[in-house]
């Protein structure tokens, strides 16, 4: 499932119910996959969390 505009929801990564979530991408544990969702905040959050993981592996020498 793909959803791409906002839906009102509970946002599973701080969890705070009843506000605008978007489709984040399928999440599986233990071989069960459902459709996750995040707030505003918490994709703007794991936008600067990637992007720092992305400058800091750039800055590592070539082995």
């Amino acid at each position: 499932m793909t959803v791409t505009r906002w839906a009102v929801g509970l946002c599973w990564l701080c969890r705070k119910p009843n506000q605008p979530v978007i489709f984040i991408g399928p999440v599986t544990v233990n071989g069960v996959t459902a459709p996750g969702f995040a707030c505003a905040g918490c994709c703007e959050w794991s936008r600067r969390y990637v992007s720092a993981y992305t400058h800091q592996l750039d800055a590592c020498p070539a082995s």
